[in-house]
């Protein structure tokens, strides 16, 4: 078996990869590899480091791991281009050449990355970024759409699975439009504030106490 050098970013994301890597006609043997200056604050950046461990534990893969918080070094890489979809060219960029050098130094001739599962992610930026790291380390980066791959919940039963992208810009972007711990509630349909109150995601009988 060839030995594939897959960027890992979350757990979820890891499951479906490793999904669609066993429907391929040639057998790939995989090499986890965690990278991910972007995620962010640190407490959910351990949380999807750990729930990825965990994973690999269960799959009996290898992994490597730069565990470094590398919240200064992104905030680097997209000082300029903070919106979208310039700072995910920029945050793929960054990931996809530490990606490439990964595999190159790892032995891997060929390397992909679980961004191609996701259907929030732009797979034509994700695409350019990765084949442009695997030119200059000289290692190919290995593109499918497997948006619709589905993981193997023995995997991933239990495990963390996130609510945005990663960094600070897009967990603003997920809840920006959103009641969540907003107090008081705002004044939005379906929502009332005396007595029971019900929400737009079901009923509340007691002050959410955190």
């Amino acid at each position: 078996m060839e030995k594939i050098l897959v960027h890992a970013c979350c757990a979820h994301c890891l499951g479906k990869l490793l999904t669609g890597l066993k429907s391929e006609p040639v057998a790939y043997d995989p090499v986890v590899f965690w990278d991910n200056p972007n995620i962010h604050p640190l407490i959910e950046y351990r949380r999807r480091l750990k729930a990825v461990k965990m994973l690999v534990a269960r799959a009996g893969l290898p992994l490597i791991a730069d565990e470094t918080y590398g919240l200064v070094e992104f905030c680097r890489a997209v000082h300029g281009h903070e919106a979208a979809p310039e700072r995910c060219a920029c945050c793929y960029a960054l990931r996809m050449g530490k990606a490439a050098k990964a595999a190159r130094e790892a032995g891997c001739r060929v390397f992909t990355s679980t961004l191609v599962t996701s259907q929030h992610q732009d797979h034509g930026l994700i695409r350019a970024a990765g084949e442009a790291a695997a030119a200059a380390e000289g290692v190919e980066f290995f593109y499918r759409d497997w948006r619709a791959a589905e993981a193997d919940w023995n995997l991933l039963n239990m495990l963390y699975h996130q609510q945005y992208c990663g960094c600070v810009f897009s967990e603003y972007d997920r809840f920006n439009n959103t009641a969540t711990h907003l107090w008081p509630v705002p004044n939005i349909p379906n929502i009332m504030v005396k007595g029971q109150s019900k929400c737009a995601f079901g009923r509340v009988n007691a002050l959410e106490a955190h």
